[in-house]
């Protein structure tokens, strides 16, 4: 795991200084959105409580193509074509129509932080008044504000668990290698959940998430880990957003998971932080080159994320639909999905919610721009619904 870098003591100097666009927050969807503003002029300056590609709090796996796409390959760990359910009364084996593939935390935001030429530095934020960030190195100033600080939604309307839509995550990192990505849909993992287990190249990822907040999950990860006959070591975990937030409030832009956009019952966060990542950047560098005010930018990126919200709550009736599925049907409907038009046509659907960009966005800034679908027209994908997860 990454070791702790933030500036402590007498280097944790004041900060006080203004900027164009504030990005606050410096993982997956921070680091997207100032890529986006990269050449634009804009003077950009991303916050973080950690250095870039400190703290992984996720079990980075992501679709192959969004890793082509971005330049991002130089992380790639392992890639996967198929996805291999367990349940107790059987297993079922999806080839996918796309690959999956897990990289590393560290190398993939240093890839994406050269591709932006924003400012960072490293301090709390703590609130917000107006245009104005507090933070525990001073106030800071900015016209254009993004929140992309997490689940707590930091500049905005927060919510505590675990009275609130979040799921519990846990894993550990021991050493050692595998062929294959696997889940576990078991109630003696998790009542309302799943485990996995990610290869990635030399280290495994093993860990449980349970849709239910209340549930702790140490000790049903240590369980997982030694059924598996590996270590329980290195720790992570987070909670987990799994309903849509509203994407703009009171001039502040939110993305990743302070907006919620992490998919219900896969809890895969990592390519809608980009994917909306993306959007945000694109509607602040509107503003920054004078094509549009910031008015106009807040109203088409709450739009876009809002016309994903039918898509969201399919996955979320899922999410709560499959704990209450006996488990002997679980299993005789994970053997039926194995029929490759079913997977070929549900995974297809599922990529769409949030699919990747064009073949490359960064050998031409204008060539990407067009590539996307513009936001007001964007046309709406059809949600898969089954008992498949990928965590991310």
């Amino acid at each position: 795991m990454p070791r702790r870098r933030t500036l402590r003591g007498a280097d944790r100097t004041p900060l006080a200084r203004d900027a164009d666009v504030l990005v606050c927050g410096a993982s997956f969807a921070g680091l997207a959105v100032a890529r986006e503003l990269a050449e634009s002029g804009a003077r950009v300056l991303v916050l973080d409580r950690y250095e870039i590609g400190e703290r992984q709090t996720s079990a980075c796996g992501i679709p192959t193509e969004w890793l082509r796409a971005m330049d991002l390959m130089g992380s790639h760990r392992q890639e996967f074509g198929r996805l291999v359910v367990h349940t107790p009364y059987g297993t079922a084996r999806l080839e996918l129509p796309w690959t999956f593939s897990t990289f590393d935390y560290p190398e993939l935001c240093a890839l994406l932080w050269e591709q932006s030429d924003a400012d960072f530095e490293t301090a709390k934020v703590h609130g917000r008044s107006g245009e104005t960030v507090h933070t525990d190195r001073g106030d800071l100033t900015a016209p254009l504000v993004v929140d992309a600080l997490g689940w707590r939604r930091v500049l905005g309307s927060g919510y505590q668990p675990p009275e609130a839509p979040l799921s519990r995550g846990l894993e550990v990192h021991p050493h050692g290698s595998g062929d294959e990505m696997e889940i576990w849909i078991d109630r003696r993992y998790v009542p309302a959940g799943y485990g996995w287990s990610f290869p990635a190249a030399e280290e495994m990822r093993i860990g449980v998430g349970s849709f239910d907040p209340r549930f702790h999950v140490k000790d049903t990860t240590v369980l997982l880990a030694e059924d598996l006959e590996r270590d329980a070591v290195r720790y992570q975990g987070n909670w987990i957003p799994h309903r849509l937030r509203s994407a703009t409030e009171d001039g502040v832009f939110f993305v990743g998971d302070s907006a919620g956009h992490c998919l219900p019952l896969t809890a895969e966060g990592i390519r809608t932080a980009f994917y909306f990542g993306i959007a945000c950047g694109r509607e602040l560098r509107a503003v920054v080159e004078g094509r549009g005010t910031a008015a106009e930018a807040l109203a088409r990126y709450g739009d876009f994320s809002d016309s994903h919200h039918w898509k969201f709550e399919c996955m979320l009736g899922a999410q709560r639909l499959v704990p209450r599925v006996p488990p002997r049907l679980l299993a005789g409907a994970l053997k039926g999905m194995q029929w490759r038009r079913f997977v070929d046509w549900s995974f297809g659907h599922y990529l769409a919610i949030a699919p990747p960009p064009g073949p490359s966005l960064r050998s031409s800034r204008q060539r990407s721009r067009q590539a996307w679908p513009s936001h007001s027209t964007a046309s709406a994908s059809t949600t898969i619904v089954s008992s498949t997860a990928s965590p991310g």
